[in-house]
């Protein structure tokens, strides 16, 4: 699964130790309903949205 996950970051150009963090970081704050934010596609979009803000 982890594997599988990694594929996805390298695919949508994620770096997996940055998503694979955040995640760790943040799973225990996210509704179960909500997980799908924490994919590495999700991610890169909110980092994206992030750096535009700033």
């Amino acid at each position: 699964m982890i594997y599988s996950f990694f594929a996805i970051c390298k695919k949508h150009e994620v770096n997996p130790f940055h998503w694979l963090k955040y995640t760790l970081e943040n799973i225990m704050a996210i509704n179960h309903k909500n997980l799908k934010v924490l994919y590495p596609q999700n991610y890169k979009n909110m980092v994206q949205n992030q750096t535009c803000s700033s």
